[in-house]
């Protein structure tokens, strides 16, 4: 998403970008006492940071073309209605995935196959903001889908592909998005067997798994040696198949996500409690953020921690107020990474973009 990270799996030149991008994975481990989603960014090294975004904020639409000229004009504006915890390579306000207080989760997986989908009544929204934009408006999987066509089109890098969206909330439910021939493409519980989702369409990876024993197939499955990098989805099926509750299905998440190739950014979050825990491939600890002890309000300030933060344990005490100063400096690092144009980061179209990001956000964050 992200393309990039999710960016996760969504960020890149096409062919550059799905070659090494191609590489994220999220499921969602559920039963009758826990509600557990994990993902995996795979794709290289990045800055990042994680950003807790207030709630009753006034926001407006930002497309390429708002990032990347003088066009300044704009047709959505809103206020956010619910706070959230995102991970961002981009900046404020540019998630490749997140987390709201009503447990709603949403992250961007790369998708080769991605259309756009056209709306003449709904103004553009650059992707990661599209995101957000959800975070900040429902508090549920089923009010996304219902509110789709109604929404904002989402804009992709210039001439790369684009992703698909993988969502849980808090009662276990799920379901996938995808840019299909124009339409949105939406597949929810009683379509996916087991709620996972990787960088192909779902019925690909499903009916490829359909071939081993433990889907009634004739083909044995052996985990031991079917760790391909195009194995993912098959290993992440057979392990949630297979967990028996242990009361620590936290534990039993991270260990899929380990078994599946470990991500540069990894997060698993309980939903019901609402307990994220997180590391990067830079600093490896695990570490915790309670997001029951956030301060989402008005009057709060937006916060933000490096993703590769040298702190341990509960991190909640180490945010920091985010300023536009610090928030330019991920912007920096982050955009030519995201775009996966070496040129772009000394190019006039990039000083266009961070001038008119500070401009953007002047009124929410402290100079």
């Amino acid at each position: 998403m992200m393309k990039f990270l999710l960016l996760r799996c969504l960020l890149l030149s096409v062919i550059m970008y799905s070659t090494a991008v191609s590489a994220c994975s999220a499921f969602l481990l559920k039963g009758k006492d826990y509600c557990v989603v994990g993902f995996n960014e795979n794709w290289k090294t990045m800055p990042g940071m994680i950003v807790v975004n207030k709630r009753d904020v006034q926001k407006r639409n930002i497309s390429w073309e708002n990032l990347t000229t003088d066009n300044s004009k704009y047709q959505k504006e809103w206020i956010s209605k619910y706070g959230s915890v995102s991970f961002n390579l981009l900046g404020y306000d540019f998630p490749c995935y997140g987390v709201n207080e009503k447990g709603l989760f949403l992250v961007e997986l790369y998708l080769e196959e991605t259309s756009k989908v056209k709306n003449p009544s709904q103004p553009n929204m650059f992707w990661a903001q599209w995101i957000q934009y959800q975070l900040d408006h429902y508090k549920s999987v089923k009010e996304v889908v219902d509110h789709l066509n109604e929404g904002p089109n989402i804009d992709w890098w210039p001439n790369a592909a684009g992703s698909h969206f993988f969502l849980s909330d808090a009662a276990g439910n799920t379901a996938t998005i995808a840019l299909l021939d124009g339409k949105y493409k939406v597949l929810t519980d009683k379509d996916m067997p087991m709620p996972i989702l990787c960088n192909n369409q779902y019925e690909k990876d499903f009916a490829g798994a359909q071939k081993f024993d433990f889907l009634g197939g004739d083909e044995k499955f052996d985990f031991a040696n079917q760790g391909k990098w195009e194995d993912r989805y098959n290993r992440a099926y057979y392990m949630l198949k297979n967990y028996k509750y242990d009361r620590k299905p936290v534990n039993y998440a991270w260990n899929i996500l380990n078994s599946i190739h470990p991500g540069e950014w990894q997060t698993v979050i309980d939903l019901k409690n609402m307990n994220l825990t997180f590391r990067s491939d830079l600093k490896k600890e695990v570490k915790t953020i309670d997001i029951k002890k956030l301060d989402f309000s008005k009057n709060s300030s937006v916060k933000f921690l490096d993703i590769h933060t040298e702190s341990l344990g509960e991190v909640n005490k180490d945010f920091k107020i985010l300023t536009l100063s610090k928030n330019n400096e991920y912007v920096e690092k982050g955009f030519p990474i995201g775009y996966d144009n070496k040129e772009f980061g000394t190019s006039e179209m990039f000083t266009k973009l961070k001038g008119n990001l500070i401009r953007f956000f002047k009124n929410i964050l402290p100079e």
